[in-house]
């Protein structure tokens, strides 16, 4: 177990694991937190799925398997968006404060609109992402330099 408290937000993080934990597992930790943003895509931020009201085991899992294609297909159209350089045309943020997924599909529905190009055919280059998402750039630099963890290590001997 590791214990951590977030110096920038005072947050207490406390990471149980069977394997052995370093400064290192807050890093891998932090990684998964990410999920919560696929978390607001799936909820209100994109596909409504709790207003599907499906309560067959089947059924859901079909809408499941769909909606991670559609997800798979709008994230990819975000990431090409941002690539081509035309992110602004659909996320007025002044930098990229939405995900790649809520980028994808806005502008797919844009592109139904207007007449814009979709993508034919979807790949990823890589699983690095090429231009982060940040609410404010003095935010994202405060994070980025000033998040530190200080570990103590107390080893018990239980016989």
């Amino acid at each position: 177990m590791i214990l951590g408290r977030n110096n920038v937000n005072g947050e207490l993080w406390a990471i149980v694991s069977n394997k052995k934990t370093t400064l290192q597992t807050f890093a891998e930790y932090g990684l998964r937190f990410d999920i919560e943003e696929n978390f607001l895509d799936d909820q209100a931020g994109g596909w409504n799925v709790q207003r599907s009201m499906i309560r067959d085991v089947c059924a859901l899992s079909r809408l499941w398997f769909i909606l991670s294609v559609a997800t798979l297909y709008v994230s990819a159209q975000g990431v090409e968006v941002v690539r081509i350089g035309k992110r602004r045309w659909v996320d007025t943020h002044w930098f990229r404060g939405n995900s790649y997924f809520r980028i994808g599909w806005d502008w797919v529905k844009a592109a139904l609109i207007n007449g814009w190009n979709l993508l034919h055919c979807v790949t990823f280059s890589s699983n690095q992402d090429p231009s982060p998402a940040m609410a404010s750039r003095s935010q994202y630099q405060k994070r980025a330099d000033q998040l530190e963890f200080k570990v103590l290590t107390y080893s018990y001997n239980i016989s």
